[in-house]
C-alpha cells in the first residue's frame, strides 16, 4: 500500500546538534507509532511534517508527491492535523472560540463555526464541551477538543505528540479506542510515544528513531518488546535499587501536612489534606489528572501557602514541578538554570561578583553526570527537549542532598533509559535519608517505588495503601487493537 505521508532523505541541524540525518519515514493507513529516546529526533520530524519547521535537506511527500509545507496553515490546508504535547488551545476561550480564531475570514460567522464544529464532533463521535473555557476542562476533554478542531479543519492525517503523558489509565484507554476508530474511518494516525505498552495496545506499525536516524521500522506484530527497546536505547543497564535502611515506626516525619486546604492554577484545589512522610520513606500520591495534584505538590513545596491548615518541614526542600519550564530560566544559557539553587554559594561568588569559570565548570559536570543532552552550558535552556529539561531539573534539585523532596510526574515524557535513571535517582535520594513525596499518574511507578500510596480524588485523599496492598490491576490498559471486522 502506498504511503500517505513521507519524509525523504530529511536532515535537520540546530547549531552543533544533528537532530535528523537522512531520515526516510513512511506513514500509511492505520496507526503508526514513532518511538525513540529523548533527543532522538521525533519532535523535529513531527514539526517538519506539521509545517512548523523546514528541513535543511530532503523533502516531504503527500500521496507520493513532493510538497512544501512552509507554514502550519499550509499543512492544515493539506489535511494534516497536529495535537501537540502541551496543547495549542487558548485557555480563556471555549473550543468554539478557538476554532473561530483559525478561520481565514475577517468576518467570522459564529453560527457557521458552530455548525462545522458540531458536524466534526458528531462524525468523529467526540463528546466535547464547546461552551466552557478550555482551562476549566479536564486534560482528556482538552485533547478531545484538539481532535475535534483538527477534524473540523479537514484533517485526514493526525499527528499526536506524546498525547498520553498527562492522562490517567482510563483516559489513555479512551484515547486509544478513539484513535482506532479514526484509523478504521480512513484517517492516518501518527503517534509519538515512549511507552511500549501503547505500541502494543493501539499501533499497526512502528518506527524507531535513534540519534536522528531510523534504527527500526516495520509491523508491530513482527517485533517483540525487547527488540524495540534495544532499537530505542541499546542495551539497558541492569538496575539494582540501592538498599534503604528500615524507616522505623518511631521516626519523626520530615514533612507534615495537617488539614491543608490550598489552591493553585490546577483544575482542582486540595481540601483537608493530612499526610506525613518520614526520612527514607517514599509516599506516592496518585489519581486522575485534575484532581489537585499540582495544588498538593505546590503546597508541600511551599510554592503556595495553605488557605487553611499547617505545613511543617524539617530541613531543606527540593522541588521538581510537573511543568519543567517553571524550574528553568528559559531564555538564558543552561548553566544559570543548573546553578540556580547554589548561586549564593561562596565558590560561585566573590566580593559580590559571579565567578564565571566556577559556574561553567559546575554546570558542565552536572550536565554530564545526569546525561543532559547536549551537555553545552551555553545552550539556551529553552532549546532542551522535555526529557532533557527534566533530567536537568531532577539532577539539580536532588544533587543537594535535601531533607525533603517533592517530585511531581518525574518520568512524564521520558524514554526508557531516562525513566530508569530518574527512578533510580529517587530511590537513591530516599536511601540517603530524604523524605520523598512522589506525585505520579503512573500507577506502576507508584506501586514499585513507594512504601505507601495515597489516592487523590477531587482534591481529597480517599484511600491509603501499603505498596504490597496497592492493586493497580483495574488501571491496566486494555488492548484495543482492531478485531477482524475492523472494530476496536
Amino acid at each position: 500500500m502506498n504511503p500517505v505521508l513521507s519524509l525523504r532523505g530529511v536532515s535537520r541541524r540546530f547549531g552543533t546538534v544533528q537532530a535528523l540525518l537522512g531520515v526516510d519515514l513512511d506513514f500509511g493507513s492505520g496507526v503508526h507509532a514513532v518511538l525513540g529516546e529523548n533527543g532522538a529526533g521525533k519532535s523535529t520530524a513531527i514539526k517538519i511534517l506539521a509545517g512548523l519547521d523546514q528541513p535543511d535537506t530532503g523533502t516531504v511527500e503527500l500521496d507520493g508527491n513532493p510538497v512544501r509545507l512552509r507554514t502550519r496553515d499550509s499543512a492544515i490546508e493539506q489535511g494534516i492535523g497536529l495535537i501537540p504535547q502541551n496543547g495549542s488551545l487558548v485557555g480563556e476561550l471555549t473550543l468554539l472560540e478557538n476554532l473561530a480564531l483559525t478561520q481565514p475570514r475577517q468576518l467570522i460567522r459564529r453560527r457557521h463555526v458552530r455548525e462545522v464544529l458540531d458536524a466534526a464532533a458528531i462524525s468523529a463521535a467526540l463528546p466535547i464541551d464547546m461552551t466552557t473555557p478550555v482551562k476549566r476542562l479536564g486534560r482528556a476533554q482538552q485533547q478531545l477538543g484538539e481532535l475535534a478542531l483538527a477534524v473540523a479543519q479537514g484533517a485526514r492525517i493526525l499527528l499526536l505528540d506524546e498525547p498520553t503523558s498527562v492522562l490517567d489509565a482510563d483516559e489513555i484507554h479512551g484515547l486509544h479506542v478513539k484513535l482506532r476508530e479514526f484509523a478504521h474511518d480512513g484517517i492516518t494516525v501518527v503517534l509519538i510515544t515512549h511507552h511500549l505498552h501503547e505500541v502494543r495496545a493501539v499501533a499497526d506499525a512502528a518506527t524507531v528513531l535513534s540519534h536522528g536516524t531510523v534504527s527500526w521500522s516495520g509491523q508491530v506484530a513482527d517485533v517483540d518488546d525487547l527488540s524495540l527497546a534495544r532499537a530505542m536505547v541499546g542495551e539497558l543497564p541492569s538496575s539494582t535499587p540501592p538498599p534503604r535502611p528500615p524507616i522505623g515506626d518511631d521516626a519523626e516525619p520530615a514533612l507534615v501536612l495537617d488539614g491543608v486546604w490550598a489552591a493553585t492554577d490546577d483544575l482542582a484545589p486540595v481540601r483537608d489534606i493530612n499526610l506525613s512522610v518520614r526520612p527514607r520513606e517514599i509516599v506516592a500520591v496518585t489519581g486522575t489528572a485534575g484532581s489537585g495534584q499540582r495544588a498538593l505538590a505546590e503546597a508541600a513545596a511551599a510554592v503556595v501557602q495553605p488557605e487553611r491548615g499547617t505545613r511543617r518541614v524539617t530541613g531543606a526542600v527540593a522541588y521538581i514541578p510537573e511543568r519543567r519550564a517553571d524550574a528553568l530560566l528559559p531564555s538564558l544559557p543552561l548553566k544559570w538554570s543548573a546553578v540556580l539553587p547554589r548561586l549564593r554559594d561562596r565558590r560561585f561568588t566573590r566580593f559580590g561578583m559571579v565567578r564565571q569559570n566556577a559556574v561553567d565548570e559546575f554546570a558542565r559536570d552536572l550536565l554530564a553526570r545526569f546525561d543532559v543532552r547536549p551537555p553545552d552550558p551555553d545552550l539556551s535552556a529553552d532549546a532542551l527537549s522535555g526529557g532533557n529539561a527534566q533530567k536537568l531539573v531532577m539532577g539539580r534539585e536532588l544533587d543537594v542532598a535535601p531533607a525533603v523532596a517533592v517530585v511531581h510526574a518525574p518520568t512524564q515524557g521520558l524514554d526508557l533509559r531516562a525513566a530508569q535513571q530518574s527512578r533510580e535517582l529517587i530511590l537513591a535520594t530516599a536511601a540517603a535519608g530524604a523524605a520523598v513525596l512522589l506525585l505520579s499518574a503512573d500507577h506502576e511507578e507508584a506501586r514499585t517505588l513507594a512504601d505507601r500510596v495515597l489516592v487523590l480524588r477531587d482534591g481529597r485523599i480517599v484511600g491509603e495503601h501499603t505498596a504490597v496492598e496497592y492493586d493497580d490491576a483495574v488501571h491496566r490498559l486494555v488492548d484495543v487493537r482492531p478485531n477482524e471486522d475492523g472494530t476496536a
